[in-house]
């Protein structure tokens, strides 16, 4: 008896001496993390991290996305670097099993670079020991006036990787700008409040790579490579205030990835009123013309709750007022109570999408298209046999928000159970000649390929064509931003699109992320191929 009681107490203690052991790791990784975000500074809008582990190279070594994106440079600095850290027996022990990150900042005028974050995964690995291994191989320089000292790790083209240790974090980047700017950010004691990520709910330990993005610094990250006065704010980047925690799915010349997006709740914006909305299927990205260059699609499965909240985000910038007045004078001087008989007519899904021309479009599901047709027949007048101009401002954006207001008095066209409007005659009927003729985006066997790795059900769809979008590129880039874009640096024209769709639960947003490579006509499916318009 005495026996079995000693054994079943050892046992015991064992159990909780492995379970105190397991939480203290934990709680060590989740403090490292809270570490790495921390020395990343705030204008960062794209962590990337991955394990560095064999399996993880293997598994891209020959995917050329990487190279596309980041640019040869960037990847051919990763890739001396590996050597270095990874590879090299003697350093890589230190760093083995750990999780790496590297962020991206905007730098100089048009410029942009990473910075790396590497902790030092063995703890019995001192700062002094890792330097005093790469003093012995490689050229190695050092600041020490201060007091986090900046090393250089020196190559033979004259670059130069620069680098500090911080709580066993090894920070460094080819742009000195960057370590600095770190190194800043810790002596002011700043915690990176950009992503809002909580890694003990979010984060997929499992995952082989996972990418956080911070969606309003990206708009400011793209309006960096812009030489505009006003740099163009599309409706959609203009409204996210939210991070987003996704975790990887590999696929061969894509990049998929799919997680949570965590919107700031106490935010008034557009993109928020889609949290209270029940995920739904989306038919308009089906309708759209083969010149689309890209689109942002809606759906509501409750529009009053909807318009509710689009009432408060009116009021709050100080907008309701003057556009309740306006619909009201509208219903006085045409004997219409506009409100209680425009709503019941209108669908579950509308948006917005931008031709390769530039020229922007609206649509927008009707339940009731000949009685739709007829009651903005009221407030309307005649251009044409198929034609119609709004005789008043902004109604559509009084109806549906942010992606309407480029719409102040637009002339629209009906077309099947459709409301299209846009700003010139021309622009309808291109689409109407389009639509007749099934020239359609989404009838081409590229884009039916695209679109089976997306889901049809959501709230909130956004998507870039590529090859569509080349003017606009064009003419939103400086010069020097789109020579680099366009040079042998980058392979951009050999991506097909880019997608990312938002379905709400509550106070957050399922995500999925998605962006390949034009596939050869070899690798498409037979069926798509078969049933496909030629694109």
């Amino acid at each position: 008896m005495k026996k079995i009681i000693i054994i079943i107490s050892a046992l015991c203690l064992g159990i909780l001496a492995v379970t105190w052991l397991y939480f203290k790791k934990i709680n060590s990784s989740n403090i490292s993390n809270e570490q790495i975000f921390n020395v990343i500074p705030n204008d960062a809008s794209i962590i990337f991290e991955y394990k560095n582990e064999a399996y993880f190279y293997d598994i891209f070594k020959d995917f050329m996305l990487f190279d596309d994106i980041l640019g040869k440079n960037n990847l051919t600095h990763l890739k001396v670097l590996k050597q270095i850290f990874v590879d090299d027996a003697a350093i890589s022990e230190a760093f083995t099993q750990s999780d790496l990150f590297f962020s991206i900042h905007p730098t100089g005028q048009y410029l942009a670079d990473l910075l790396i974050v590497a902790p030092i995964a063995n703890q019995n690995a001192s700062e002094a020991e890792i330097l005093q291994i790469l003093k012995t191989k490689y050229k190695i320089s050092q600041n020490p006036e201060k007091e986090n000292t900046i090393y250089q790790l020196a190559f033979s083209n004259k670059s130069a990787f620069s680098f500090f240790v911080y709580k066993n974090l090894v920070v460094g980047s080819f742009e000195e700008k960057l370590v600095k700017k770190s190194i800043a950010q810790i002596e002011k004691g700043t915690e990176n409040t950009s992503f809002n990520v909580d890694f003990s709910a979010q984060r997929n330990k499992n995952s082989i790579a996972n990418l956080y993005l911070n969606f309003s610094k990206i708009r400011d990250f793209a309006n960096h490579f812009s030489a505009r006065k006003n740099p163009y704010e599309t409706y959609f980047l203009k409204s996210f205030d939210a991070s987003a925690s996704l975790n990887i799915n590999y696929q061969k010349n894509a990049f998929m990835f799919s997680g949570i997006t965590n919107p700031n709740l106490k935010a008034k914006n557009y993109f928020n009123l889609f949290l209270d909305q029940q995920p739904g299927v989306i038919t308009l990205a089906k309708r759209l013309p083969l010149d689309v260059a890209n689109y942002a699609l809606y759906y509501v499965s409750d529009y009053k709750k909807f318009k509710d909240g689009l009432k408060e985000l009116l009021i709050y910038q100080k907008e309701f007022e003057g556009l309740n007045t306006q619909i009201s004078n509208i219903s006085i001087k045409h004997a219409i109570n506009l409100d209680k008989e425009i709503i019941p007519v209108f669908g579950k899904e509308f948006g917005v999408f931008q031709l390769a021309s530039g020229d922007n479009i609206g649509i927008i599901k009707t339940t009731n298209t000949n009685r739709l047709s007829f009651l903005l027949s009221t407030i309307s007048s005649e251009v044409s046999a198929d034609i119609r101009h709004f005789d008043d401002s902004f109604i559509l954006y009084n109806y549906f928000g942010d992606p309407f207001k480029q719409f102040k008095r637009p002339y629209y066209t009906t077309i099947e159970n459709h409301l299209i409007v846009a700003n010139s005659t021309v622009a309808l009927t291109r689409f109407v000649a389009n639509y007749k003729a099934q020239r359609l985006i989404g009838l081409t066997d590229k884009n039916i390929d695209f679109q089976q790795y997306l889901s049809n059900q959501g709230n909130i769809f956004y998507f870039i064509h590529n090859g569509n979008s080349k003017a606009i590129f064009r003419s939103f880039l400086s010069k020097p931003a789109y020579k680099d874009f366009r040079s042998d640096n980058f392979n951009w024209k050999d991506l097909y699109g880019f997608a990312i769709q938002f379905s709400a639960d509550k106070d957050k947003f399922y995500t999925n992320l998605y962006m390949n490579h034009t596939p050869e006509r070899e690798e498409l499916l037979p069926q798509i191929d078969s049933t496909a318009l030629k694109f």
